[in-house]
């Protein structure tokens, strides 16, 4: 195959070469990405913008959705949407492996980063392979992402399975949770794991102004409406909280399957005059509503890291997290960013807002801490480490 020997001997010279400032050329492969529907979608976002900032030449293949062009250039980064089919309300990009061929034969990627498991990742592990190209795997999603739809939940071990495959094919893997990396060696994966935290990637919260609050005291969520984030247990412990603080408001900022239902549970618990459902935001009206509110929870069953409780760490505001998120150690430190709960106890969660709503000291302490702890999260800190990655897999030797 002459496109394989040609690939070898450019990318040998220009490894050879490499140095701390030469740039890199990166190919991206996620069916999330613009808009963010997703946490995937938004990481991706600011990685790849300061990427390009950066010099580096910065590609992405992606869904295409209803009206979108198949190619544009995004804040300099190049982008290629592919043929796509919405299923349980996700958009998965299905390009044949010869169109990927097509695409990475253009872009001529040092390293190629895959970011979201589906058939375009499956596809392009095959067609990366035949051309010698690196390969890069964020661990975003984990098999109780997957399995979350009914239909699926029959295959649970085999998309494990499938799961630690993949991870096994790649150069090298990235886990957004520490606690997540450490468990991934008992899963049976072998390839090197680095750690390194989604990015925060929002103005200094001093220049954001907050939205009109509706109510004394007001809670947040924002993420996905689906069953993995475990929202009608939030719901449930809201009414419970309402019953002591009769002007709380809920604010629930993003879109999904379950929007129905939420709102008919709203009905039933007899809360829905108090409870605002904000729909999908984009990056700068997000920021005004956590600018707003008073305490912002996290009651999910499943995440890798939680990107949204560390987006309203930065805006100094205190967090609750469900003890089933893997990386709910590393986001809350107990009393003193926030707090957190069992994802089954409404009386617990109930209380523990009870408690904030009550104590505007508290809430400004605990507030600090976490704007002091998201300082971690920079998102120039987080693309220092990326950067680091791709060099060390660009430079190894085939």
């Amino acid at each position: 195959m002459p496109f394989v020997n040609q690939y070898f001997s450019h990318s040998h010279h220009a490894r050879s070469a490499m140095s701390q400032v030469q740039p890199l050329s990166i190919c991206m492969l996620s069916d999330d990405f613009l808009p963010g529907a997703t946490g995937v979608g938004t990481h991706l976002q600011a990685v790849a913008g300061h990427l390009s900032r950066r010099g580096h030449r910065i590609s992405i293949i992606t869904s295409r959705r209803p009206g979108e062009p198949e190619q544009e250039v995004w804040r300099g980064v190049q982008v290629y949407r592919v043929p796509t089919l919405k299923l349980f309300g996700f958009y998965q990009a299905l390009p044949s492996g010869a169109e990927i061929e097509r695409l990475l034969r253009k872009i001529r990627p040092d390293v190629v980063h895959h970011h979201y498991l589906g058939v375009m990742l499956l596809r392009a592990l095959k067609v990366c392979k035949r051309l010698g190209l690196k390969q890069v795997y964020t661990y975003h999603m984990t098999e109780d992402h997957l399995t979350q739809p009914l239909p699926m939940r029959p295959f649970r071990r085999l998309i494990v399975r499938k799961i630690v495959s993949i991870c096994n094919r790649v150069d090298l893997l990235i886990s957004v949770s520490k606690n997540l990396a450490e468990q991934l060696p008992a899963k049976g994966i072998h390839t090197p794991v680095h750690f390194i935290s989604n990015p925060v990637d929002f103005a200094d919260p001093q220049s954001v102004e907050p939205m009109v609050r509706e109510a004394g005291f007001v809670v947040m969520f924002a993420g996905r409406l689906n069953p993995e984030k475990n929202i009608p247990f939030l719901l449930r412990s809201f009414a419970l909280m309402l019953k002591r603080v009769t002007d709380a408001q809920l604010l629930i900022a993003g879109a999904g399957a379950d929007l129905d239902a939420l709102q008919r549970q709203c009905v039933a618990l007899g809360i829905q005059e108090r409870v605002k459902f904000l729909g999908f935001l984009n990056h700068d009206l997000l920021a005004r509503y956590y600018a707003a509110c008073d305490v912002f929870v996290l009651p999910s069953w499943v995440e890798t890291q939680g990107l949204v409780a560390m987006e309203a760490m930065w805006f100094a505001k205190p967090i609750v997290v469900a003890r089933s998120v893997v990386s709910a150690t590393e986001l809350v430190d107990e009393g003193v960013n926030g707090f957190l709960v069992e994802p089954e106890n409404d009386q617990e969660l109930a209380d523990r807002l009870v408690q904030l709503s009550a104590d505007a000291g508290l809430r400004a302490a605990l507030g600090a801490a976490g704007r002091r702890k998201s300082t971690q999260y920079e998102a120039e800190s987080v693309v220092d480490l990326m950067e680091s990655s791709y060099r060390e897999v660009a430079v190894t030797a085939n």
